[in-house]
């Protein structure tokens, strides 16, 4: 491994060299000679619960990068979240990821409190105090269907000032899904966020084990390139053309 100190810049392979960057430091390796593989149960495992997080963070969509964009300037947003998620929100020895312990925002502005909350079959509103941080914070907002492991994003829905919001459910989402609420406050003036909010779930989960099926399954069905985007229609076709049994631990939920 060496230090690239030269004025050409690459990511990936080229020719005999590979060029990568770790916490803004730019590296090249030779490229090896052999390459192994081996399929040991530990490697396995660690795949998976790689697989498991980064599908995840597609289905969180891109909010991500405003709510980790100050936060540990030397590694990019998504690492950050990736980071946090991969050690503090999965279960290694299981590998269920619990989305109730995710944090989708890293700062120092004041929490986001609601001091009330309000549910209804196709909107939520939410009020909160003025005691806290400036009438300028932005508050931006994530609503996370579990159910159907996917997401709907509301950036600036209100300044602290307003003191109340209402937002719309999407109109596909079932009003019995399980849906977490993601809130944080964010200061265009000072460039600053504040952590997310321990999640508020709307609804009790039916069945946590079952997202987790869910999410395994996706990993191991979309590439990890993740050209596809996770929607409703997408989970619809993939319970269609996959048939589950009962000893595969990756098959969908019913």
């Amino acid at each position: 491994m060496a230090t690239n100190t030269s004025l050409i810049h690459f990511s990936g392979a080229l020719g005999p060299l590979i060029g990568y960057t770790v916490r803004g430091h730019r590296y090249l390796r030779s490229m090896p000679a052999h390459v192994r593989n081996p399929r040991t149960p530990a490697q396995q495992a660690h795949r998976s619960h790689f697989s498991l997080v980064s599908t995840f963070i597609h289905t969180l969509g891109p909010i991500y990068k405003l709510g980790y964009r100050y936060h540990n300037p030397d590694l990019s947003p998504r690492a950050n979240l990736f980071h946090h998620i991969f050690y503090d929100a999965v279960n290694p020895t299981t590998l269920t990821l619990d989305p109730a312990k995710v944090l989708i925002s890293r700062g120092t502005l004041p929490t986001f409190q609601p001091t009330a909350i309000t549910h209804t079959s196709s909107t939520i509103t939410l009020r909160w105090s003025l005691t806290q941080g400036t009438p300028q914070d932005q508050l931006h907002l994530l609503l996370y269907n579990v159910s159907q492991a996917t997401s709907r994003p509301y950036y600036n829905a209100a300044s602290r000032a307003t003191a109340r919001l209402t937002i719309p459910l999407p109109a596909n989402w079932d009003p019995s899904d399980h849906i977490i609420l993601y809130a944080f406050w964010h200061n265009p003036a000072t460039h600053s966020n504040s952590d997310s909010t321990i999640p508020l779930q709307l609804n009790s989960p039916n069945n946590q084990d079952e997202y987790n099926q869910q999410l395994t399954h996706l990993s191991q069905t979309l590439t990890h390139s993740h050209r596809h985007p996770i929607t409703p229609k997408l989970l619809a076709k993939l319970h269609k053309t996959t048939t589950p049994t009962t000893s595969d631990p990756h098959s969908p939920p019913d």
